[in-house]
């Protein structure tokens, strides 16, 4: 399937648009861009078409992916509180992290759209932040949260392995970016937390070493979304690690399939 023209201005939709990844995209991209954002949020964004709803709500998300050509998949049930704490809640979790992302998908496909970026996280690595991931390792994180979003990138995975359930779903370009510690551009290279309720001052992420792990400036993510968008290389699956640490995982795949270097890294 050809790819989205690298100068080409988009349709894109946002679902879940209106969080701390989401709203740097909105920031980003909304001047160049014909924007479509679903959100529960009541509150409107300037210079987007909003569409209030939950992201598993299949009209809601219909009306906000019709007409789009591409769309980027951010609604997420954060973990708040202890393992324990988050335990009643698995089955809401999953419904969020797992069961819209699937089903975001599958409409993109009904309708039409061409490339669909799902927002994932190196947290599906139970110890990415502590040691350096190798290379080649699988996830094997066990938390809820590393956990459901292991399941939305093996869902997205498992669904091209056969054609689809049905012959309206068409051809579809699906990437899962694992992002480490998205931040704003205030706090970087420090990290904040996108739950108002546990806000605090920002940090500096470090390995057991005492290895500093810069976080993601939001240029070098609005970058790293955007090129995954229109990724043309690679299979109809992928799941990328996007870092400004590189030495935190030795992943290259943003580089490779993406063309995606960090613009902002510690020591520049």
């Amino acid at each position: 399937m050809a790819g989205l023209c690298d100068d080409h201005p988009m349709r894109i939709a946002l679902i879940g648009g209106k969080g701390g990844v989401g709203s740097s995209l909105v920031e980003a991209w909304r001047a160049e861009h014909e924007l479509t954002v679903l959100d529960r949020g009541a509150a409107p964004l300037p210079g987007v078409r909003d569409v209030v709803g939950e992201a598993d709500d299949p009209a809601a998300l219909t009306a906000a992916l019709e007409g789009a050509e591409a769309v980027v998949h951010l609604a997420a049930q954060l973990p708040n509180g202890s393992e324990a704490e988050q335990l009643p809640g698995t089955a809401a979790a999953i419904g969020v992290n797992v069961g819209s992302v699937l089903l975001a998908m599958r409409l993109s496909r009904r309708l039409g759209l061409r490339s669909f970026v799902h927002i994932s996280s190196l947290d599906v690595f139970a110890r990415y932040g502590e040691v350096p991931i190798p290379a080649g390792a699988l996830p094997d994180a066990t938390a809820l949260y590393g956990l459901s979003k292991r399941l939305a990138e093996q869902a997205l995975r498992l669904s091209l392995d056969g054609p689809a359930p049905t012959a309206e779903e068409g051809p579809l370009t699906i990437t899962s970016l694992r992002l480490a510690f998205p931040t704003t551009a205030e706090a970087w290279p420090r990290w904040i937390t996108p739950l108002r309720q546990e806000q605090a001052e920002p940090v500096l992420h470090t390995l057991e070493d005492g290895t500093p792990i810069s976080s993601l400036h939001p240029e070098d993510l609005a970058a790293a979304v955007m090129a995954a968008l229109r990724r043309e290389r690679g299979g109809a699956y992928e799941a990328i690690a996007v870092t400004a640490a590189a030495h935190s995982i030795a992943d290259d795949s943003a580089a490779r399939l993406l063309g995606w270097h960090p613009r902002h890294v510690l020591g520049d």
